[in-house]
């Protein structure tokens, strides 16, 4: 496989991490807004969209955050690809941004 090829997959991989966590992340923020539930309730909403061994606040951080790091690690790995160096840079600080606020939101 040549350079150009496991960059692009590196980088489509990584950009299906990224969307995944940045998809649970904006249904937090929607469940979270527009409504004036109790944050008990609020958590209880967001986490009722989740399977029932899923439902653990703490652990979809944990895995946002590794989704996240394994983005910006492929991100990176990808932009030896010239045509994705821009692209590939702007998502692992993106990644990197997203990935400590989730740690941030661990504390």
């Amino acid at each position: 496989m040549t350079n150009n090829k496991k960059s692009t997959l590196f980088f489509s991989i990584a950009f299906i991490s990224f969307f995944v966590a940045v998809a649970d992340m904006a249904l937090w923020i929607v469940t979270a807004t527009g409504n004036d539930d109790s944050f008990e309730q609020t958590l209880t909403n967001y986490l009722s969209y989740f399977p029932e061994w899923l439902q653990n606040p703490q652990l979809l951080t944990l895995i946002n955050i590794f989704l996240l790091a394994l983005a910006g690690g492929l991100f990176f790995k990808s932009m030896k690809n010239p045509k994705l160096k821009i692209v590939g840079t702007v998502f692992l600080i993106i990644s990197g941004i997203l990935a400590m606020w989730n740690i941030f939101s661990l504390m």
